[in-house]
C-alpha cells in the first residue's frame, strides 16, 4: 500500500459503477477485470466444456452477511491458523485501492484445494487490515493476525477486527466449483439491527448465526449463444417472505414480460437449483434488454419483485468487461439471489437509489476455470 491514502469502497454505485468487483484475488495487480489465472486477461478460452475427469477445485466467495463489512478471509484448524496471506491476497476491489470480498459481491479462487477437508473460517475487516498493512514492509499472514487469545500486535481483536465463521459442511468438495456464501448475522450485542427476518430463522439475539454455506455447482456443457446457470438462494429475507410452502420464481426475459421463461424455483435459503439454459445471443443491445426477474406470488411489484438486466448484473460484478466476453465463458454460471427484499433493490428505480449492497439483487458470474497451483489457496 505504501504511504498512499486509502480509498474506501462505497456501497452506492453512484460513486463507482463497479463497486462489487469480481477478480481472482491473488493473481497479481488487478484492476477489477474478470480473469481466473488460467487463460490470460479475459478467461474466455479454456479448452471447451468443463465436463470430464481431473477438474480443478475452485471456489466463488460471496459476502452476503449484512453484519459484516467488506472482508478478507483466513482459515485453519481447531487448534491453529494457516500461515497464508488473507484471501484475497492482492488485487483491489473496484472503488478502492485494497483487496477484499465486497459486501454483496463475489471473488473467485482459482485453486481452492487447500480448503478441501474440515477447516475453521475467519472473516477480517478488509478496510481495517488495509490500514494496518499500509505502513508495513511485509504482509502479515493469517497466523500472525488471528492469534486466538493474544492481544499483542499485530494480533487483531476477536469480534471487532475479525469474526469466526461457522461453516455448514466439513470442507470444500474436491474437483468442483464450490460456492462459499457468508450469511447470517452477529449477536444483537454486536449488531443491534440483526433480526430473524434479515438473518435467517436460526438467528438468536444471544449467539447470532454468522455462517458460511458451502454449496457446489455442476459441470455443464456450454450453451451456444446462451448461458447455463444454476440459481442459489442466498437471501434469508426472501425465504421469510416466501414463508412455509411458498416459492420465489426466477425467470429470464425482458422487463415485465408476461411469458418470461422460468429458470428456477427458490424456497429455503442455502439451496442450489439444477442447471437451466437461457438463450442470450451476442448482439450488444440484448444485454440491456434481457435479464433475470425474481417474483414471490402475492407480492408482485412489491418487496418480492426484482428485475435486473444482464448489464445491471454485470455492473455488480465487473463493469470493465465486454459483455460478450463476460457472458461468453464456456462454463456454468452462478446465479446468486441475495440481499434484503425490504431494503432498496439494486437498480430498482433505474439507478442506485441508495442501494448499499444489502438490498435484494442478483449476481451472475462464471465458475472459475481453475489453476494448477501448489494448493496454497491464499496465494492464487
Amino acid at each position: 500500500m505504501g504511504g498512499a491514502s486509502l480509498v474506501v469502497a462505497c456501497g452506492s454505485m453512484s460513486s463507482n459503477a463497479g463497486t462489487y468487483g469480481y477478480y481472482d484475488g491473488g493473481s497479481g495487480a488487478d484492476t477489477g477485470s474478470l480473469y481466473d489465472g488460467t487463460t490470460g486477461a479475459d478467461g474466455a478460452s479454456d479448452g471447451g466444456p468443463e465436463v470430464g475427469a481431473g477438474r480443478p477445485t475452485t471456489a466463488l466467495f460471496v459476502q452476503g452477511s449484512p453484519s459484516l463489512p467488506d472482508v478478507r478471509l483466513c482459515w485453519g484448524t481447531s487448534t491453529s491458523v494457516a500461515q497464508v496471506v488473507p484471501f484475497p491476497g492482492d488485487g483491489v476491489m473496484p472503488g478502492s485501492n485494497y483487496p477484499g470480498v465486497p459486501l454483496g459481491g463475489v471473488v473467485s479462487m482459482g485453486d481452492a484445494s487447500a480448503l478441501v477437508g474440515e477447516f475453521q473460517l475467519y472473516a477480517i475487516d478488509a478496510e481495517n487490515l488495509a490500514r494496518i498493512e499500509q505502513n508495513q514492509a511485509t504482509t502479515y499472514t493469517c497466523d500472525e493476525l488471528v492469534c486466538q487469545g493474544s492481544s499483542a500486535p499485530p494480533c487483531l481483536r476477536n469480534n471487532f477486527d475479525y469474526w469466526p465463521v461457522t461453516t455448514s459442511a466439513a470442507g470444500l468438495t474436491s474437483g468442483v466449483t464450490n460456492v462459499v456464501a457468508l450469511s447470517g448475522c452477529l449477536a444483537s450485542a454486536l449488531d443491534p439491527s440483526a433480526t430473524p427476518t434479515l438473518c435467517g430463522a436460526s438467528w438468536n439475539a444471544t449467539a447470532g448465526n454468522l455462517n458460511a454455506q458451502l454449496l457446489q455447482l455442476e459441470a455443464t456443457v456450454p450453451v451456444e449463444g446462451g448461458l447455463s446457470v444454476q440459481a442459489a438462494q442466498l437471501s434469508p429475507g426472501l425465504a421469510a417472505l416466501v414463508g412455509d410452502g411458498g416459492a420465489a420464481i426466477v425467470s429470464f426475459g425482458t422487463q415485465g414480460e408476461a411469458d418470461a421463461s422460468t429458470v428456477a424455483t427458490l424456497q429455503g435459503e442455502g439451496t442450489v437449483t439444477a442447471p437451466s439454459a437461457v438463450s442470450v445471443g451476442t448482439d450488444l443491445p440484448v444485454y440491456g434488454q434481457l435479464g433475470f426477474a425474481v417474483d414471490v406470488p402475492g407480492f408482485d411489484g412489491g418487496a418480492g419483485h426484482l428485475w435486473m438486466s444482464l448489464a445491471d448484473s454485470q455492473q455488480l460484478v465487473d463493469p470493465t468487461q465486454d459483455p460478450t466476453v463476460f457472458f461468453g465463458q464456456p462454463r456454468t454460471y452462478l446465479l446468486a439471489v441475495l440481499g434484503d427484499p425490504g431494503a432498496p433493490h439494486a437498480f430498482a428505480t433505474g439507478g442506485d437509489a441508495g442501494y448499499d449492497g444489502k438490498g435484494l439483487h442478483v449476481l451472475v458470474v462464471a465458475a472459475p476455470a481453475g489453476t494448477t497451483g501448489s494448493g496454497d489457496a491464499g496465494d492464487e
